[in-house]
């Protein structure tokens, strides 16, 4: 068995990121919601990690910054869009 496992299944309801490696495991888990909703079955995890990171960085919280530089997690932005659903025609 592989000591790292970064695999995605995904289903029409849900997209399920599968995370270990040799010390920790855990799970990411996508559901369709109301900011998501515009992502296709395929692409809610990405649509969802965009907007979540964006969205934490705009908090301007020294305990989230904080802890992100712990884990070694930086997010930046390259969209020139901050409203990610703004391109879709309903």
């Amino acid at each position: 068995m592989s000591e790292t496992k970064f695999d995605l299944n995904i289903s029409k309801d849900m997209n399920l990121l599968e995370l270990s490696t040799k010390h920790v495991d855990g799970n990411l888990y996508f559901v369709k919601t109301e900011k998501n909703w515009v992502a296709d079955n395929d692409s809610i995890y990405v649509h969802s990690l965009i907007g979540f990171f964006s969205e934490l960085n705009l908090l301007d919280d020294n305990v989230t910054k904080e802890l992100m530089n712990e884990w070694g997690i930086s997010f930046r932005s390259t969209s020139k869009e901050s409203d990610y659903n703004s391109d879709i025609n309903n």
